[in-house]
């Protein structure tokens, strides 16, 4: 089974495009759409963006960001930013897209396999960004791959006889090999926006036959993205995560 798994898409279509587009131009396999949650907020196109993994993807996650439109508590953790983004939203959501929001799960065990927008500590707000929190995960989920996203940063951690190790993913595309014996939590990156300093739309493919996890990122034009931002009245510092 080869899953293509996305995250952190954030109404941002033409980051989803670039990357569906960049898929069928390398001819990269899959067999199912895995989303990690967050497909509103941030851009300007969250019913185009949910409608496609409606259409498309066959596991969804629910985000932090996505849980906020129907359980306003949750804007009490957002930064201005966030919460002008989220009221935005809320304008132009579509009835139906907010109903198919509310069905998904914020965390999934599989056999062995943990999907999860944040953390299985807290599966819609704990951010994963270091050993520290890599170890909490370790210990709050026994499985022996954990998917996560939330940070927009393409990384992974690896448990080893009770040591903890790990690193962001920097190249345009890099594989591990999952070791048998060795956990791991794999962070795919943001689709919709990059905050590791180095742009693009980030993502992977996961094979479980052959035990392999497969980041690439993206370049992409995100001139109608600033574009639409503009005249959405939404702040440029949206941008500002975009080389």
């Amino acid at each position: 089974m080869r899953l293509l798994i996305l995250s952190d898409v954030h109404a941002n279509v033409w980051g989803l495009e670039a990357v569906m587009g960049f898929v069928k131009e390398r001819g990269i396999t899959y067999d199912e759409v895995v989303g990690l949650g967050d497909y509103v907020d941030y851009g300007t196109r969250p019913n185009e963006v949910v409608e496609w993994f409606r259409e498309n993807s066959g596991m969804n996650l629910l985000g932090n960001h996505d849980v906020a439109l129907f359980e306003g508590g949750h804007r009490d953790y957002f930064s201005d930013l966030a919460l002008r983004c989220s009221l935005w939203t809320e304008s132009v959501i579509k009835e139906e897209n907010l109903e198919f929001l509310k069905t998904l799960p914020p965390i999934i065990r599989g056999r062995n396999i943990t999907y999860t927008h944040a953390s299985p500590t807290d599966p819609l707000w704990d951010y994963v960004v270091g050993v520290v929190e890599a170890e909490r995960a370790f210990r709050a989920d026994g499985a022996d791959v954990i998917f996560v996203g939330h940070t927009h940063i393409p990384s992974y951690f690896f448990w080893h006889r009770g040591q903890v190790g790990g690193s962001r993913v920097v190249a345009q595309q890099m594989t591990v090999k999952l070791t048998p014996g060795i956990r791991y939590i794999i962070n795919p990156g943001s689709v919709g926006q990059p905050r590791d300093g180095l742009g693009g739309a980030s993502f992977g493919v996961f094979d479980s036959e052959e035990m392999t996890f497969t980041w690439y990122r993206v370049d992409y034009d995100i001139s109608p993205l600033r574009d639409e931002v503009k005249r959405a009245g939404l702040p440029l510092s949206l941008l500002s995560y975009f080389l």
